[in-house]
């Protein structure tokens, strides 16, 4: 019984040692399509438009296909969301003041923060929701972590995710009034040598440059077809 005991140690430790292994030794370089939906019109700016104010309503999704069964809400993925907003929000310039709130998994049990939401919408011209919907394959993740582990990172292996931006702008009796989507897919391959690539070609640079952007670009498109007007909805 003792030896049946260490015998199953000692393969822990070795599964442990080779997952420690990969974790140091592999390299990764990430890459990204060009995004469809793109706005292809030379931007008009909208400076003599009487100022609106508008509440921005974010949702960060994901589904793993074949593990997930419907969407899954989750925090940003990108740590520097706030000021990638920041920084598209120059797109539009008829803006006067704008409320932001990022809808949480843990809010169907969280009355106050509902509230909130609602209190903020009634509060704006219009209301602009925004999900960032992250899909991606357990089959295809599965399969390349278990060879990348049998290998040691030695066969190169590569990780997709499927990205859809959907904008939907609300006047202020909630009617819908415009629809937006961008999409883009992210890539990474995993293999020892690619440790060398990773400082030039980081998963987390690709993913920051698809939410910025889709961001601008719908903000572009938003503020040259002037629909955000006193009023309008």
């Amino acid at each position: 019984m003792i030896s049946i005991l260490r015998v199953k140690g000692l393969r822990w430790m070795v599964m442990m040692t080779a997952m420690l292994v990969v974790g140091t030794l592999s390299g990764c370089a990430a890459s990204r399509s060009q995004m469809t939906g793109i706005f292809d019109r030379v931007t008009e700016k909208n400076f003599g438009a009487e100022k609106v104010s508008v509440f921005f309503l974010f949702r960060h999704l994901e589904q793993q296909h074949g593990f997930d069964s419907i969407p899954k809400l989750k925090d940003y993925w990108v740590k520097d969301f706030d000021n990638l907003l920041l920084d598209a929000l120059n797109e539009i310039s008829n803006i006067s003041r704008y409320s932001t709130f990022t809808e949480l998994p843990n809010d169907v049990n969280n009355p106050n923060r509902r509230q909130e939401c609602e209190t903020l919408k009634g509060a704006h011209d219009y209301t602009l929701n925004i999900d960032f919907f992250e899909e991606s394959s357990f089959k295809q993740q599965c399969l390349s972590g278990t060879i990348s582990i049998l290998t040691m990172t030695v066969m190169p292996m590569p990780y997709s995710w499927n990205y859809t931006i959907t904008a939907n702008l609300y006047g202020q009796n909630g009617r819908l009034i415009r629809s937006y989507q961008r999409k883009a897919t992210l890539n990474n391959w995993v293999e020892a040598l690619l440790i060398f690539a990773y400082p030039f070609h980081p998963l987390e640079g690709k993913r920051e440059q698809i939410y910025a952007e889709s961001l601008h670009d719908i903000f572009r498109q938003i503020e040259t077809e002037k629909v955000l007007k006193k009023w309008g909805d």
